[in-house]
């Protein structure tokens, strides 16, 4: 409130208090004070007195225009005349009201207030309306989709600024249906007027897709698709529609059906689906793994056909081949008569000219037969690892004997030598360099029963010990002294020639020990019932190899197939496992080795392994 008198400013705000309007007032009465009120942006309007002794009413109303347009500015005066108060409506002022006849100022403030509010509205509807239109026509210009209205019974035609675009026509061209019609290309034209009468007659939603004959000789591909708008006007028919220039997708579909077309000579399952995951293309060879055809494929989704079970979610794939452009990995997939197949899947992603991501090509190979084959394998080797526990804990019965001599023997010795201790020492003087001599035998007797006990454990554990720098001819007589009383039992001797020279090689000792314990007692087991001699021997060949051969005089290898012997599970014997050789010939091989057997010119059979020296 602009207003020098307190009197006259208390009246006014008790007169608009009194009509139930809470008034919250500030006073001015210098420029400064106004300018400062103005700066406030709760004000809702300003009331003036006309004169003040040192500001006046029309420079407030230019001030209040230029800080705060669209202000209600209502003049409250007792000295304003009617000229001048003309004069100040043509400036901008909202009204005015003499302070000789009030009455008239609640109504005034009440209209200001209301219509400050209208155009307050008007005014941030308008700024929404021109936010939307320049949104609108922002995304169709990137999406290329146009829209259009077409009222069916006057005949108008409503096109947007992208539609002009897409038909390449001046905006100032008022459309029509002739003009839709003389712009689509000639071979299009019987089908897509077959259309526009079906719609003007059945009044129904429509979508087509169609070409479009540029002025330059050029052709575009375009999907329009539209509705009826509702109406409260059952006599008004306005369908409101999209038109969208698909040239783009429709020259990358054919270079992907020429692509597919050309796949066709492989085998290969290879189909392509468009960015809604529909089947745009099916080659012969995914006919002949899944057993639809392309006819009954082409236009479906191709997560109904399939029914993917992937070990990672699908949408991860789908992330990967949209960052990276390729996706690759193992698919479960069925086929037309539920079955499922295992699929080796590369994806690619097909880009327009624009970069925007249009189809994915899809390679699969059926893999079924290697998965399962694969599982066998693993079965397999899981059964070969428990039936050679099986096998190195089974003989533990005829290494026990054995075992518990060779403990003896140490412990023996040790007990002799601790006898031979106590009279060394028992003596007058005593012996002590005699004593010593003894107690150095009994360490190492302690050492050797330790090593026996450890071989043995080692032998049958599950624990798989690391390759180390092996004396070959050292674990040949380990196992002669192991097997030696299960021969002499058998009435069997075993006599090893061992090359002094064979330098050392790299290997798993255990498994080593292993293998040898197999051949030797093959070849006991071969002469048990007679009497005979178990041969090892040890060299190193020409080509620098490690040779051992184990050879008995027992009944020999099978005439028929010998070399079927070292398949898994074939036995000669009535209660063998069949698997002792065929792991023997895994463990050789592992090594860098080669294991085999060959007839004796007399009787019996020789088994030969080479492994390679240290490097």
């Amino acid at each position: 409130m602009l207003e020098d008198d307190p009197t006259d400013a208390a009246l006014i705000q008790e007169l608009l208090e009194a009509d139930s309007n809470a008034c919250e007032v500030i006073r001015a009465q210098t420029r400064a004070e106004f300018l400062s009120g103005l700066e406030d942006p709760a004000i809702d309007l300003i009331l003036a007195d006309y004169k003040l002794p040192s500001f006046d009413g029309v420079s407030a109303l230019k001030l209040a225009q230029n800080v705060r347009p669209g202000l209600p500015f209502i003049f409250v005066s007792g000295t304003l005349g009617e000229e001048v108060a003309i004069e100040a409506l043509k400036i901008g002022a909202t009204d005015y009201v003499l302070k000789s006849r009030l009455s008239r100022l609640v109504p005034s403030v009440k209209r200001a207030l209301r219509e400050a509010g209208d155009r307050a509205r008007r005014k941030r509807a308008e700024e929404a309306l021109r936010r939307s239109e320049i949104y609108l026509a922002e995304a169709q210009a990137l999406s290329h989709t146009g829209s259009f209205g077409w009222e069916i019974l006057s005949g108008e035609i409503y096109w947007s600024d992208e539609t002009y675009r897409i038909f390449e026509i001046e905006p100032t061209t008022k459309p029509t249906v002739e003009m839709a019609l003389d712009r689509t290309h000639p071979d299009d034209r019987p089908y897509l007027r077959q259309i526009i009468e079906r719609v003007a007659l059945e009044r129904s939603s429509f979508s087509a897709e169609h070409r479009l004959r540029m002025p330059n000789g050029s052709v575009k591909h375009v999907r329009v698709v539209a509705r009826r708008a509702a109406s409260e006007d059952p006599e008004r028919v306005l369908f409101i529609g999209a038109v969208t220039d698909i040239t783009e997708r429709k020259r990358a579909e054919e270079t992907l059906r020429e692509q597919a077309d050309l796949l066709n000579l492989t085998h290969d399952a290879i189909f392509v689906c468009d960015m809604d995951g529909i089947v745009r293309s099916w080659n012969r060879g995914a006919e002949a793994l899944y057993g639809w055809t392309a006819a009954e494929v082409e236009g479906r989704l191709v997560s109904e056909l399939l029914k993917t079970v992937s070990p990672m979610p699908l949408d991860h794939a789908i992330a990967e081949l949209l960052h990276t452009g390729r996706w690759e990995g193992e698919l479960v997939r069925s086929r037309k008569d539920g079955t499922q197949v295992a699929v080796a899947s590369r994806w690619s992603l097909q880009r327009d000219t624009r970069g925007t991501p249009v189809a994915a090509l899809e390679t699969n190979n059926d893999i079924t037969e290697y998965k399962r084959a694969e599982q066998q394998r693993e079965r397999l080797r899981q059964l070969e690892g428990d039936l050679a526990r099986i096998n190195r804990v089974s003989m533990m019965g005829e290494l026990a004997a054995s075992l518990a001599h060779e403990i003896k023997q140490p412990i023996a010795g040790i007990a002799t030598d601790a006898m031979a201790v106590l009279r060394w020492l028992r003596r007058e003087p005593p012996e002590i360099e005699e004593a010593c001599q003894s107690a150095s035998r009994i360490t190492n007797g302690t050492d050797r029963a330790v090593h026996i006990v450890d071989r043995n454990r080692a032998l049958y554990s599950r624990e798989t010990t690391q390759r180390e720098s092996i004396d070959l001819n050292e674990i040949i007589h380990e196992m002669v002294i192991l097997l030696r009383d299960t021969a002499r039992r058998h009435s069997i001797s075993i006599r090893s020639e061992l090359d002094p020279a064979i330098p050392a090689t790299n290997a798993d000792r255990v498994q080593l020990q292993q293998v040898l314990m197999n051949l030797m007692l093959n070849g006991i087991e071969a002469m048990k019932e007679e009497s005979g001699e178990l041969s090892v021997t040890s060299t190193q060949m020409e080509n620098g190899e490690l040779l051992v051969a184990v050879s008995d005089s027992g009944i020999g290898l099978p005439k028929a197939d010998p070399e079927r012997i070292f398949e898994a599970f074939f036995t000669t014997k009535p209660d063998g496992t069949g698997m002792g050789l065929s792991i023997s010939r895994r463990i050789i091989e592992s090594h860098g080795g080669r294991l085999w057997a060959s007839t004796n010119a007399g009787r019996g059979a020789t088994f030969q392994f080479t492994l390679p020296m240290k490097p």
